[in-house]
C-alpha cells in the first residue's frame, strides 16, 4: 500500500474532469437536452416524452419514476457506508475499503445509481435526449471509475485487487458478490449526501405528472 504522502500525490494527479466532476456532469445534462431537441427539430421527430411515443406509456412513465427514485435510493444506500465529504470531494479519498451494503454487489453503486437516474430522466424527454444522454453518461461515469481504480489499487493493496476480482465493475451479477463486511450505515449520511440527486427524482415526477397531463 501506498504512505501518506504517496497517496495525496495520486490524488493531486486526478484528471480536471474528475476534480470538477459535478460542474461536468451538469454541463453533460445540458449538451443532451440541447443537441437532443436540436436533433429532434432537425428530423422532425415528434417532441413528446419517449414514454409517450410507444406503447404502454403508463408502464414506461412507471419506469421512469422507477429509475429515477430507484437510482437515488441506491445512491443514499451506498453514500451511507461513506460520509458527505467523501462523496463530495474533488480528488478520489484513500478511505477504508467498503465490502457492505450495495458494496458487495457493485464496486460503484454511486455511478450505477447516476446512470439510473439519467435514464429515468431520459424517459420524459423525446428519444435524441435519452440516446445523448444514456452514451454521455455511461462513458462519463466509466472515465470516473478509470480514475478511481489504479488510485484504489495503489492505496488499498491487495484487499483491492481480491475485491475486484469478486465483484463487478458497475453491473450486479447474481452470481458475483462478497460477504458483508463489518460497517455500518448511517442513513442520516446518505440522506445529507444525496440531496441534490432527491431533487432530480422529484423533478421527473414532476414532469411525468406534467406531461401525462397536460399533452
Amino acid at each position: 500500500m501506498a504512505n501518506v504522502s504517496d497517496v495525496e500525490a495520486l490524488a493531486a494527479r486526478a484528471p480536471w474532469f474528475y476534480r470538477k466532476r459535478f460542474t461536468v456532469f451538469g454541463l453533460l445534462y445540458g449538451a443532451a437536452f440541447f443537441f437532443g431537441f436540436l436533433l429532434t427539430g432537425i428530423f422532425a421527430i415528434p417532441p413528446v416524452p419517449v414514454y409517450r411515443s410507444v406503447g404502454h406509456p403508463a408502464a414506461l412513465a412507471t419506469l421512469a419514476i422507477l429509475l429515477a427514485v430507484g437510482g437515488w435510493a441506491l445512491r443514499v444506500w451506498a453514500s451511507s457506508y461513506l460520509s458527505s465529504n467523501v462523496v463530495w470531494q474533488q480528488e478520489p479519498q484513500a478511505t477504508t475499503l467498503r465490502v457492505s451494503g450495495p458494496y458487495r454487489f457493485t464496486r460503484n453503486p454511486l455511478y450505477l445509481g447516476t446512470i439510473l437516474q439519467a435514464l429515468g430522466i431520459g424517459l420524459v424527454a423525446p428519444w435524441p435526449v435519452l440516446l445523448l444522454l444514456a452514451i454521455v453518461m455511461s462513458a462519463y461515469n466509466y472515465a470516473l471509475i478509470a480514475v478511481e481504480e489504479p488510485f484504489l489499487a495503489a492505496t488499498q493493496g491487495p484487499a483491492y485487487g481480491r475485491y475486484r476480482a469478486a465483484v463487478p465493475r458497475l453491473i450486479p451479477l447474481p452470481w458475483r458478490h462478497a460477504p458483508s463486511g463489518a460497517e455500518r450505515p448511517s442513513l442520516r449520511q446518505g440522506l445529507h449526501s444525496e440531496v441534490m440527486m432527491a431533487v432530480v427524482a422529484f423533478g421527473v415526477i414532476v414532469a411525468v405528472v406534467l406531461t401525462w397531463r397536460f399533452a
